[in-house]
């Protein structure tokens, strides 16, 4: 057997025990998508909720850094930097 196929299959056996856990935890959360989906109307305004606050998050989030980002130039004509010696090599 060529050293080729036994890393191709060492990697196939690696890839498929990985995979095990991935596809539990993506059954597991299709099965809680699914009953969550089968009591929706029970559920909308805690989504409501939910949703608006993200959207709040982000916003404000989105706000500070742009605020942020306006305030760091100092608008003065010389460099913002302190004047410091040239570096000698």
């Amino acid at each position: 057997m060529k050293s080729w196929k036994a890393a191709l299959g060492l990697g196939a056996a690696c890839a498929a025990c990985c995979a095990i856990p991935l596809l539990g935890i993506a059954g597991g959360l299709t099965a809680f998508g699914s009953a969550l989906l089968a009591c929706a109307d029970e559920m909308l305004p805690l989504a409501a909720v939910l949703l608006a606050v993200a959207v709040a998050a982000a916003g404000a989030w989105w706000w500070r850094r742009r605020r942020a980002s306006r305030s760091a130039g100092c608008g003065c004509a010389s460099p913002c930097a302190p004047n410091l010696p040239p570096v000698r090599s």
